[in-house]
């Protein structure tokens, strides 16, 4: 057996993806359940019939569309004047609280996840195993196109991790809003950037936990990592200790960075095939080319390689490829926003037309 691994030899190829792919647009109703995770590995015990209903697609869709229906109207109410609260210790102590816990809470995430991909990623068959650590992350749709002869053992990254740290992502993505009730609450319009930023975040984190996509795990250790030190920023600016300007402008060079490299990467594995090795940890699994990868559709609907029998694409069913695709269309317009603020807001062009703008009389409506 040991044998036989050792002379499978892995191959990896990058090629377009079937167009046939833009036709299957999953039902939410119709997918694979999502699978919570098991109760002893993690700090806390996650009620299933609760990990389930906050997968409810009307959960993120009705909350997004309230909170983007509430900021228009709020906004459409400002007079630039704070509101009594804003003013009070209450609301400054609630301020500190709230920035100081999700600069906590969002190194927690990124440690937990750093610690599962550790954990999932095999490093020992190379590249190849690297890639199929991250592609193939749960046991069901780790051989597409391909027949097992012996498994033992191992768990992937949705098991290592990416359920538990991934399913309470998306939940802080709701409470994440409350960025934009301190912004009103101080008596400022909540900009474009703002609430697309977070209306959009719900829906994204919910495809790719609800459709346990692979990609997802870049969404959530890149943007725990920027989470813990804009909030960390935010916490030293709630207390008054000065910041320099190079460190404003250098986070939000981060984010921008994070947009671009993290959209780049989840799209590639739109584009990704490669030969199983496997990579199941501690564990020696034979694998050879069934039969039914000569054809250009595997069962499951998912394409395999005519030409490379055995060759399986990155992604497992339509579920897993528009969850990627619905956050690289989130990130393409967020990224021009966040690129449009960082020249607004720090380049010698951008503050000189702000300041034009802000020193231009109001006109009066023509009666």
């Amino acid at each position: 057996m040991q044998a036989a691994v050792e002379s499978f030899i892995p191959s990896l190829k990058v090629a377009f993806p079937p167009s046939s792919w833009l036709a299957l647009l999953p039902s939410p109703s119709t997918a694979s359940p999502t699978i919570p995770p098991s109760a002893s590995k993690y700090p806390f015990t996650i009620s299933e019939s609760l990990y389930t209903a906050f997968l409810d697609p009307r959960v993120p869709l009705s909350i997004a569309a309230a909170y983007a229906a509430a900021v228009h109207l709020l906004n459409s109410r400002c007079n630039g004047k704070p509101y009594c609260i804003a003013t009070t210790r209450i609301f400054k102590a609630f301020v500190l609280l709230h920035n100081l816990l999700l600069a906590v809470y969002s190194l927690w995430t990124f440690i937990g996840m750093a610690g599962a991909i550790h954990r999932s990623i095999v490093t020992s068959r190379g590249v190849p195993g690297v890639v199929e650590s991250l592609c193939k992350i749960r046991p069901e749709t780790r051989f597409e196109g391909v027949e097992i002869r012996e498994m033992e053992g191992g768990v992937g990254l949705w098991e290592e991790g990416l359920a538990f740290y991934g399913w309470l992502f998306y939940l802080s993505k709701f409470y994440e809003v409350l960025d934009t009730a301190i912004i009103i609450a101080k008596g400022k319009k909540s900009s474009l950037l703002q609430t697309y930023h977070h209306a959009g975040a719900m829906i994204c984190m919910w495809a790719g936990i609800r459709f346990m996509s692979p990609p997802i795990w870049v969404f959530c250790i890149f943007n725990s990592l920027i989470h813990t030190l804009m909030y960390f920023y935010y916490t030293l600016s709630t207390v008054r200790i000065p910041v320099p300007n190079a460190l404003k402008r250098s986070l939000t060079s981060l984010q921008i960075t994070q947009f671009v490299v993290g959209g780049s990467l989840a799209a590639l594995h739109l584009f990704v095939y490669f030969t199983p090795t496997t990579y199941l940890p501690g564990s020696v699994t034979e694998v050879v080319p069934s039969s039914s990868a000569s054809a250009s559709v595997s069962r499951h609907g998912m394409p395999v390689d005519v030409k490379a029998p055995g060759m399986v694409h990155c992604l497992s069913n339509p579920g897993e490829v528009w969850a990627v695709v619905a956050n690289v269309v989130y990130l393409t317009p967020l990224t021009y926003l966040f690129v449009s603020f960082f020249v607004e807001s720090y380049t010698k062009g951008g503050k000189t037309k702000r300041a034009a703008k802000a020193a231009a009389p109001t006109e009066k409506p023509a009666r």
